[in-house]
């Protein structure tokens, strides 16, 4: 059984937005840092139960704050970071900016056969979303795991509900 782990877009750029710009503010506040539980996360719920981890990067772009391991598998869209920013390298705002998004069943015909796909990644509600759905649309058992999108950055810290080892749908409901 082919059960794959596909985490989108894990660089700098994205992730960043998420976290506080100086470490020691976690410390003064007891704060746990989110990276480590993230790759934690990704170790316990699917590494170890024997998923194929396979991470989608920009072409011109890194891999930040992932530990990948070696059996992991990265995978490039068919387009650049600059095609799907509507900000210039400069930080301003493009004018009449549409984004262009990657072909999602190009990026699924790169994981070869998938009897399992469990999606993550940034961003939840756009591309893990049409990612997701195009899976559905190809007869793969689709889950996201919500708790390890864009989302995970607010809900790590949510001791009554996070759970490093696993995700629950009906429990993301319940919360």
């Amino acid at each position: 059984m082919n059960k794959i782990f596909l985490y989108l877009y894990p660089i700098e750029e994205y992730t960043k937005m998420f976290l506080f710009s100086n470490d020691e503010i976690y410390d003064n506040f007891g704060i746990e840092k989110p990276l480590p539980i993230l790759n934690d996360c990704i170790e316990k719920r699917y590494r170890s139960k024997g998923y194929q981890i396979v991470f989608v990067l920009y072409p011109n772009k890194k891999m930040f704050g992932i530990r990948p391991k070696e059996k992991d598998k990265i995978i490039y869209t068919d387009i650049a970071f600059e095609d799907n920013n509507a900000y210039d390298e400069n930080g301003k705002e493009k004018i009449n900016f549409t984004p262009k998004y990657l072909n999602v069943s190009t990026l699924l015909s790169k994981l070869g056969q998938i009897d399992e796909l469990v999606l993550g990644g940034y961003h939840s509600t756009d591309c893990v979303k049409r990612v997701g759905e195009e899976a559905i649309i190809l007869g793969i058992d689709t889950t996201v795991d919500l708790d390890l999108t864009d989302l995970f950055f607010s809900l790590y810290k949510v001791k009554d509900y996070f759970n490093i080892d696993g995700y629950s749908p009906e429990r993301y409901k319940e919360y």
